[in-house]
C-alpha cells in the first residue's frame, strides 16, 4: 500500500486458510492420503521443506511443534517413532510418513473419526511455511493501514491462528498497556479498534453443506475508530 500511494482502506479481508488448490494437488505433498514426496511449501521458491524438517529436525523440536501446532497429545510416541526410523533410512513420501504416525498411535488414538496423521501433518505446514510467524505480523500492521471506520474481518480455520488474532483484537480494543495495579494510565495508548461482534461469525448448516471445509472457518471483524 504504501508504495500504492495509498494512505488507506475501507476494508481488509484476510482468509488464512490453506488454498485448496495446493492441498488437492498430490504432488505438492499437503496430504496424508496420497503419495508424493515431503513438501509443503506454500511457496515452491522457499528453502525449507517436509523432507528437512521430519529428517533432520531434533526429536525435542520435532515434539515442539506436533504438540504446539498440531496440538498432538501423541507428540512424544510420534517424534520417537520418526527419529527411529530416520536413523536407519530417511522418511520420503507422504504415505510413509502418514503409516509411521498411524504406527506410533495407540489404539484409542486410532478409533477417532479423524486420519491418526491429520495434527502432525497440519504442524510439519505450519512449521515449513512459519504461518503463525506471518499472522502476527499482519495483525501488527494491518490496522495502521485502515482508514477510520473501515474494518478489518479475519477468517481463520484453527484454533492457534484464531487465538493469535483474538489476542491482538484485544489488545487493540482496549488500548492501555499499563499494570492493572495502576491507579491511573501513564502509557498514553488508547483504543484503536472496536468489535463488529464479540464472538466470531460461523457459517450455517447451509453453507457447510455447500462448503464442508468450511466447517471450521471463524470471522472476527473489527473497526477503525
Amino acid at each position: 500500500m504504501d508504495k500504492l500511494g495509498l494512505p488507506g482502506v475501507d476494508g481488509m479481508l484476510f482468509d488464512l486458510g490453506v488454498s485448496s488448490p495446493q492441498l488437492d494437488d498430490p504432488e505438492r505433498g499437503f496430504s496424508y492420503m496420497k503419495d508424493a514426496a515431503l513438501d509443503m511449501r506454500m511457496d515452491q521458491t522457499a528453502l525449507l521443506t517436509a523432507r528437512t524438517v521430519v529428517n533432520e529436525w531434533p526429536e525435542e523440536e520435532l515434539r515442539r511443534i506436533f504438540y504446539q501446532y498440531g496440538e498432538e497429545r501423541h507428540a512424544p510416541a510420534v517424534a520417537a517413532a520418526i527419529c527411529r526410523t530416520r536413523r536407519e533410512r530417511p522418511v520420503e513420501t507422504t504415505l510413509e510418513l502418514a503409516d509411521l504416525i498411524r504406527r506410533a498411535m495407540p489404539a484409542a488414538a486410532l478409533r477417532e473419526k479423524q486420519h491418526p496423521a491429520k495434527r502432525v501433518f497440519q504442524a510439519v505446514r505450519i512449521a515449513v511455511n512459519d504461518e503463525l510467524r506471518a499472522v502476527e505480523a499482519m495483525m501488527d500492521v494491518a490496522v495502521e493501514h485502515l482508514s477510520p471506520g473501515g474494518r478489518l474481518c479475519v477468517i481463520s480455520f484453527h484454533s492457534l491462528e484464531d487465538r493469535i488474532v483474538k489476542l491482538k483484537l484485544a489488545g487493540l480494543v482496549k488500548g492501555c498497556t499499563c499494570p492493572p495495579d495502576f491507579p491511573v494510565c501513564v502509557c498514553g495508548k488508547k483504543p484503536r479498534v472496536r468489535l463488529v461482534s464479540k464472538k466470531p461469525i460461523t457459517p450455517g448448516q447451509r453453507e457447510l453443506a455447500e462448503n464442508p471445509r468450511a466447517r471450521s472457518a471463524k470471522l472476527r471483524v473489527a473497526e477503525k475508530l
